[in-house]
């Protein structure tokens, strides 16, 4: 069953250390935290790659206070972002925007939710405005 999704937050993964450009590595780092499993939705690798972490229909631990009705997508990286990343991050916002009926003011970046981060180190707004997404 799909549980109701009303924000899609982006985060980034806060290492440009090519050892961390995985999935498995952030999934550790969760687990060492006390976590069940990796917080995230989605994690996009440097290559585009897209990996799953949590099933959309399990809640997310990735913003503090706003896991339940958001989806967490995570690109591996701390400043420093792909080409491919950017490519995949937009298919998937178009998918997922499309599935939850969402707006483009529906996608949000972590720092928007907790002030005082920084996260994902790039301007999500700007990236979704030039997105030529259904809505």
């Amino acid at each position: 069953m799909m549980r109701p999704i009303k924000l899609i937050v982006v985060h980034c993964s806060a290492s440009d250390v090519a050892a961390h450009d995985n999935i498995q590595t952030i999934r550790q780092w969760h687990k060492e935290n006390g976590w069940d499993d990796v917080g995230y939705h989605f994690v996009i690798t440097k290559n585009g790659e897209i990996s799953v972490g949590r099933p959309e229909s399990v809640v997310g631990a990735h913003v503090k206070g706003h896991n339940t009705g958001s989806i967490g997508i995570c690109l591996t990286g701390d400043k420093v972002f792909s080409k491919a990343q950017f490519d995949r991050l937009g298919k998937l916002l178009d998918d997922l925007m499309v599935r939850y009926n969402l707006d483009k003011s529906d996608v949000v970046a972590h720092h928007d939710l907790q002030p005082g981060k920084t996260c994902p180190n790039f301007d999500v707004h700007a990236f979704v405005a030039k997105r030529p997404f259904v809505k």
